[in-house]
């Protein structure tokens, strides 16, 4: 070794070991109106067992615990072409929550989808606390 890459090795050296930073689950909650209908109350469990799934991004919150992003899904609908549609909300932490329409076709391979996508919309809206 060369007393200048000795020297480089003194000065960074765990910039050449350092591990990716490890994403810390977020703890997410569904939530339905407890008087919901038996199609709302699928998606929520679809959307559950999605993003139960995912622990690497996720952790469902235990009974009692507040989470820190929740989606709370009120109602299916259908779109004027006949497409039903999902109408909701996300809530991070006591923001206001933002309202979401989402069409889908089959329902647990949307509930994937969705939960595939959750972090990114988590991620966004942690980061325009103006825009909440």
């Amino acid at each position: 070794m060369t007393l200048a890459t000795l020297a480089l090795a003194v000065l960074f050296p765990a910039q050449a070991s350092a591990a990716p930073a490890r994403v810390v689950p977020m703890t997410v909650e569904v939530r339905t109106d407890a008087k919901a209908d038996a199609a709302v109350q699928s998606w929520a469990k679809e959307l559950r067992a999605a993003l139960g799934a995912r622990k690497d991004e996720f952790r469902l919150a235990r009974k009692g615990e507040t989470p820190e992003f929740a989606v709370r899904i009120d109602s299916i609908g259908k779109r004027p072409d006949g497409t039903p549609v999902l109408n909701g909300a996300f809530v991070l932490g006591k923001a206001a929550p933002r309202s979401f329409d989402y069409g889908f076709t089959d329902m647990r391979a949307e509930a994937e989808k969705l939960a595939r996508n959750l972090r990114k919309y988590a991620d966004q809206m942690k980061a325009a606390p103006a825009q909440r």
